[in-house]
């Protein structure tokens, strides 16, 4: 608990030195610049909160909250914005879901667990083919590239043998 406390005592030493720089700014134009440099971190830290809740609540109920995130973005920042939290979502999700994916595939109880909780087998191979590049790309970070940096064979990735254990996990 004494680090969320620390992270939030942080932001708001943040948010407090650049609302002080916005009221005693001695030219509209800096004044400007850091009322904007402040709306921007608020909606950058309730981003990544909302990001942080999708997470702990998982993915069955990201539809709802994700179609209201959405829609409150694309009224205030347009498609672009909307484009950005797609991305986003789509790469803090699937890595975790590929992370997650993996240990499975070395047999780590705590995420089979994860994985029951959250997931039937249809709703898992749904987001197994959503994430497949993701799973390859997070497969390749974590598993490949620090065996060849140790001059290893990495373990190989079969990804049949991970639906056939998923299937017997989750049903």
């Amino acid at each position: 608990m004494k680090e969320y406390s620390e992270l939030i005592g942080v932001i708001g030493a943040i948010l407090a030195i650049l609302l002080i720089g916005a009221f005693f700014s001695p030219t509209f134009e800096e004044q400007k610049s850091f009322w904007m440099l402040f709306i921007n971190i608020v909606i950058v830290i309730a981003a990544f909160g909302v990001l942080i809740t999708l997470a702990a609540i998982g993915f069955s109920s990201f539809a709802l909250y994700g179609a209201v995130f959405t829609a409150i973005v694309l009224f205030v920042f347009g498609i672009e914005g909307v484009l950005l939290v797609i991305g986003m979502t789509y790469l803090i999700w699937g890595f975790i879901f590929s992370f997650e994916t993996l240990l499975v595939a070395h047999k780590v109880a705590s995420a089979e667990e994860w994985f029951k909780a959250r997931y039937t087998y249809e709703s898992f191979y749904k987001e197994y083919v959503a994430f497949y590049p993701m799973l390859m790309f997070v497969y390749t970070v974590i598993e490949v590239l620090p065996t060849l940096l140790d001059f290893q064979k990495p373990k190989r990735f079969e990804p049949d043998e991970i639906l056939k254990r998923m299937q017997e996990i989750l049903r």
